[in-house]
């Protein structure tokens, strides 16, 4: 028994070092940043929302639903007198969501106990959760308009009346906004259609960069570990030309990985979907009129960055290899890696990345990985100009790493370099 726990501390030992426990306290301090930034942004949501209130109407009509939505946490602004172009400029300008057009002759058909159709425009500007709970709390709107209708009706005891229209007295035509162009569409068959084609992108981009990443790490550190770093490097082949060599190669089985990947996210998603992931070709048109089907060039445009997001990893990887002292070490090595791929992944997926503090989007920006996971919101909404200055971005911290990697390949250290946490006695 004492040999087992003699060989049992010994292993402790060995796996809690300060390589290890450093990117742990890391990152317990990311995700608590990520955490306040969340709880801020949930915060927000709970703060009265203000919609705007288009009236077509009577004025005491106007007033009415007025405050019905002020009673249950929202803030009505009504405005008369324009047209909806008028009024979607309005939102836009005034950052706000959504608008409830009160169409003529709901006074009159409520008051007659005939249903009224009200139209909802919702003005899209990102595809984040935090933005789906956001209209999901503007659905309440017409779910409270119409409990408090059929309350009213069933309190006049009348008779007579089908009992859909008693229940649901107000209906709803839903419009969508997004930049410059409408169309008569469900939020939710637009989100689902956006999350369809994208949801995977940066799942396999973090699962490639983060594989690919340890398998360029290993090999590093394997070699130095086997001492057959020391015969590769007095091989008359250029230092640099070995590290070109290693990346292009981590590169093209990246590649190889995320083509492996898209396949069977795609059979995944058929899978769960039933099989039924083709778009209906009537809502295929309105997506191409909202234009938010990706193009040839947003694909183009999509996979450059994706790459260039893995070269980058592969890059840092490489570095961090050189500093591991073993195998076994490279998990705890190439950590911090894996934390600034998760950072924006988890911020860009969950956040209104419009509404966040203007520090938190440079450190976003500045984080390469990011811009990937950006790539497919701004392809959407045709956002063009901010993909090609993250990949060029993207490039320039590529060929930084590689420059450092080349001058460390050009040194002696290389050798006996290491990430040594340990203080010198």
């Amino acid at each position: 028994m004492k040999k087992f726990f003699f060989f049992f501390i010994k292993e402790i030992k060995e796996l809690i070092t300060l390589q290890t426990i450093l990117p742990m306290i890391v990152v317990v301090i990311i995700f608590s940043l990520i955490g306040n930034i969340m709880s801020k942004e949930t915060a927000k949501l709970s703060t009265p929302q203000t919609i705007l209130i288009l009236n077509q109407d009577t004025v005491s009509i106007g007033n009415k639903i007025s405050e019905i939505l002020k009673t249950n946490n929202f803030k009505a602004e009504i405005l008369t007198n324009i047209n909806i172009t008028e009024a979607l400029d309005k939102a836009k300008e005034n950052e706000i969501s959504s608008i409830l057009i009160i169409t003529n002759g709901f006074e009159k058909d409520i008051n007659s106990f005939r249903p009224h159709r009200l139209v909802v425009y919702k003005i899209l500007k990102n595809f984040s959760m935090f933005s789906d709970i956001k209209y999901s709390k503007l659905d309440n709107v017409v779910n409270i308009i119409n409990t408090y209708y059929s309350d009213e009706w069933i309190t006049q005891k009348v008779i007579g009346i089908d009992a859909e229209n008693l229940k649901n007295p107000v209906k709803i035509d839903e419009f969508i906004s997004i930049k410059d162009k409408t169309a008569n569409v469900p939020l939710s068959a637009v989100s689902g259609y956006i999350k369809k084609q994208t949801i995977f992108i940066p799942i396999i981009l973090f699962m490639v960069i983060i594989l690919a990443s340890q398998m360029v790490a290993m090999t590093v550190a394997s070699e130095k570990e086997n001492k057959t770093f020391e015969i590769l490097l007095s091989s008359p082949l250029n230092r640099k030309t070995i590290i070109f060599a290693k990346l292009i190669a981590a590169g093209l089985v990246a590649l190889l990985l995320v083509g492996v990947y898209m396949i069977g996210m795609n059979s995944y998603m058929t899978g769960i979907s039933g099989g039924a992931i083709s778009v209906n070709e009537n809502l295929k048109d309105i997506f191409v009129s909202l234009g938010i089907v990706i193009s040839p060039l947003g694909y183009l445009l999509l996979g450059s960055s994706l790459f260039v997001s893995i070269l980058v990893g592969l890059a840092i990887a490489m570095i961090l290899g050189i500093l591991s002292e073993n195998i076994k070490s490279v998990q705890a090595t190439i950590t911090p890696l894996m934390i600034f791929i998760l950072l924006p992944y988890f911020l860009v997926l969950f956040l209104d990345f419009n509404t966040v503090p203007q520090i938190f989007k440079y450190i976003i920006y500045a984080i390469p990985f990011s811009h990937p996971f950006l790539a497919t919101q701004n392809i959407i909404l045709g956002n063009f100009a901010p993909i090609i200055y993250g990949i060029i971005y993207q490039f320039i911290v590529f060929m930084i790493f590689v420059i450092i990697g080349a001058k460390i390949f050009s040194s002696d250290k290389i050798i006996t370099l290491k990430w040594n946490l340990k203080r010198k006695k």
